[in-house]
């Protein structure tokens, strides 16, 4: 790094280093080499979260509010950092934020700290079993590694009576578990720790975190092998999606694609991979052959293995909510499908959702294109923007000028191209989405410009600004280039942002669909809550009634809102769709009034009936969608709601 770098980080106080942490949101995009840019060389060494950039950030958060003072092994994590910057380009590419900053702040602090400090971790017999089963430097009951864990699944006000251990195989799980049970200590799972991150400020904290116990980290379980004659993979449960897709594609094949940072083995655990792939590719279980589980005693078994009980058999309703699931993943053996020469991207553009809906369903039905989704303006404008003001200022440009609201995006082969082509007027094609994305700065300083009001008084803008002759105007205006792009990043990272943009996948609309790299940024210095439902899709009405009932809920409770996307499963039958909450994760008045939209709308989307909410399926990811989404049921009666409300009491706490 240069000494211009080094300066800058110097000036960086404890106090700043702070106020990054806390825009944090535990994405785990730091942890896999999304960019080729490497990853972090400590992390990777030692495993544990505290030595991972985002690990450091929350280490800062905890040492600032006096949650945990310093101990011997903070000295070792801060030492273990060699500033070469890998975090800083891959925070800033999705969050805008300089980890690096907070692990020299950190450093800076713990080395003006007198030795007398250092508190010494006393180690116990429930340590020392851990260590016997895994090894003397994968067990720990250091406080400062556990807070690192907060957000992942310690409770942010929770007393740090942990111990965490990363076990590297299926039996060392099963070792541990018995272990747990024999000592009468409670245990829990952690993958990614991603979609609790995003629940940690809300009341669903209640029913996913741990209290105190064995946390056991997942990451060490790294295998994964390809078998290309089968179409398969062999997945271990520290396995990312993006790792997954990446070894995939280097034999031409995909997996059903989940988020970038998302752990393969929990997704599948706990709601099933639903993906804008799944109407061509399948959900829940249709995505995998065997897994290995642990159970509750520790016991090893197969999906396949001929003494169980159906693994797939479930209860339909809300009656049975858990969610936690009573066995522990550990590796999975999956489908994967081809990828083809000619595939293609195409968008299709709509002011109102209705119409979209209607083409998605038609393209749906009719079994076109790999990947079918509706997504809304917001979705795509957090998808192409490099920065948060760009993707608010992108997100106004479309509403008040173009009146694009959604688009119904399609992946497909050259052939359904031409049949999605041939059925709407005009289309947004994969040249003009990379101009989109690399000239997104450009786009957005339009917001007042003459061209704008020109082309907002047009009887068809979306028309004139994608079939008509305003397009290469538009084109010339954005002047896209990965230069252009990379000036909106900090000067010092502005020469690797160039040579990130001009890598032909980070402009390939396809490529960026199936490896899930951007939908990270919907978390970037915020968090959102994503409450869905699979309906029918015949109904088109009660379709658009559910979509109005989660805008309402967002304006009740004065909440960020929108649709997220809508995908059909099964051939067009079904359609799921994700609507999305935003909220500061550090406001306790947002945080309340998040939770209290969540709990509302699952009870009214309970009593609308006709569509099966993640209360139907959470942590029912590993059954056949048959059992969980035959039939859809009809809306609950009021001694139901009063169930209801019991349960969530039981589940959530008050």
């Amino acid at each position: 790094m240069t000494s211009d770098n080094v300066l800058t980080f110097e000036k960086t106080s404890f106090e700043e280093a702070v106020v990054i942490a806390k825009k944090g949101t535990h994405c785990g995009m730091c942890r896999f080499d999304f960019l080729g840019s490497g990853v972090c060389s400590a992390g990777r060494k030692h495993g544990f979260l505290a030595y991972w950039p985002q690990g450091r950030m929350e280490i800062a958060k905890q040492l600032d509010s006096g949650r945990i003072k310093p101990t011997e092994a903070l000295k070792d994590i801060v030492n273990s950092c060699n500033f070469c910057g890998f975090c800083d380009k891959q925070c800033n590419f999705t969050t805008q934020l300089r980890p690096e900053k907070v692990a020299r702040a950190l450093k800076e602090y713990v080395d003006g700290l007198d030795e007398s400090e250092f508190q010494k971790i006393p180690e116990d017999d429930i340590l020392q079993g851990l260590r016997e089963i895994v090894g003397e430097k994968w067990a720990t009951n250091d406080p400062v590694i556990i807070s690192s864990y907060t957000m992942t699944i310690v409770p942010r006000d929770a007393e740090l009576n942990y111990y965490i251990v990363m076990p590297e195989n299926t039996e060392q799980v099963s070792k541990i578990v018995k272990f747990a049970i024999k000592n009468n200590i409670p245990y829990q799972p952690r993958s990614g720790g991603t979609a609790f991150s995003a629940a940690a400020p809300t009341v669903l904290v209640k029913g996913i975190s741990l209290e105190k116990g064995i946390i056991i980290d997942m990451y060490r379980l790294k295998k994964l092998e390809i078998h290309p004659e089968s179409q398969t993979a062999t997945v271990g449960a520290g396995i990312t999606m993006f790792e997954l897709q990446k070894e995939a594609l280097g034999h031409k094949l995909r997996a059903l694609a989940a988020e970038a940072g998302a752990h393969v083995c929990s997704n599948i655990l706990t709601t099933g991979i639903i993906s804008t792939w799944g109407n061509k590719y399948g959900a829940m279980a249709d995505n995998f052959i065997d897994l290995t589980t642990v159970d509750e005693e520790g016991n090893i078994q197969k999906h396949s293995d001929w003494e169980r009980k159906n693994p797939y058999s479930t209860e339909p309703g809300f009656t049975n909510l858990t969610l936690c699931p009573n066995f522990i993943l550990t590796e999975a053996f999956v489908k994967l499908h081809p990828v083809w020469d000619d595939e293609k991207a195409v968008l299709v553009p709509f002011d109102n959702i209705r119409d979209a809906y209607r083409l998605l369903i038609k393209l749906g039905k009719r079994d076109v294109g790999l990947s079918l989704a509706v997504l809304s303006r917001k979705y795509l404008a957090e998808f192409l923007s490099p920065t948060l003001q760009i993707s608010k200022d992108f997100n106004y440009v479309c509403k008040n000028y173009l009146k694009l609201n959604y688009v119904v995006a399609v992946v497909c082969n050259k052939d359904d191209k031409k049949i999605v082509e041939d059925m709407v007027d005009y289309t947004i094609d994969e040249s003009l989405m990379k101009s989109l994305i690399l000239g997104a700065p450009r786009f957005t300083s339009l917001r007042d410009s003459e061209f704008m009001k020109i082309l907002s008084e047009e009887d068809d803008p979306l028309k004139a600004i994608f079939a008509g002759p305003m397009r290469k105007h538009l084109e010339k205006a954005l002047d896209p280039s990965p230069e252009n792009v990379a000036k909106v990043f900090d000067e010092d990272l502005q020469e690797f942002f160039t040579k990130v943009y001009s890598k032909p996948e980070m402009t390939d609309i396809v490529w960026l669909h199936a490896f899930r790299i951007l939908p990270t940024r919907m978390m970037r210095q915020q968090m959102f809550m994503g409450p869905g439902a699979a309906m029918w899709t015949g109904d088109e009405d009660h379709y658009i009634n559910w979509i109005k009932m989660f805008d309402e809920m967002g304006e009740k409770y004065n909440l960020e809102h929108t649709l997220g996307f809508i995908s059909p499963l099964d051939h067009g039958k079904f359609a799921y769709m994700e609507y999305d909450y935003y909220y500061d994760h550090n406001n306790p008045d947002e945080c309340e009034r998040v939770s209290k939209s969540l709990i509302e709308s699952m009870k009214e989307t309970l009593v609308m009936g006709k569509g099966l909410t993640i209360l139907n399926y959470l942590f029912k990811g590993i059954y056949r969608k048959e059992h969980v989404m035959y039939p859809i049921p009809e809306g609950i009666s009021e001694e139901e709601e009063e169930l209801f409300d019991e349960l969530i009491d039981t589940v959530l706490g008050d």
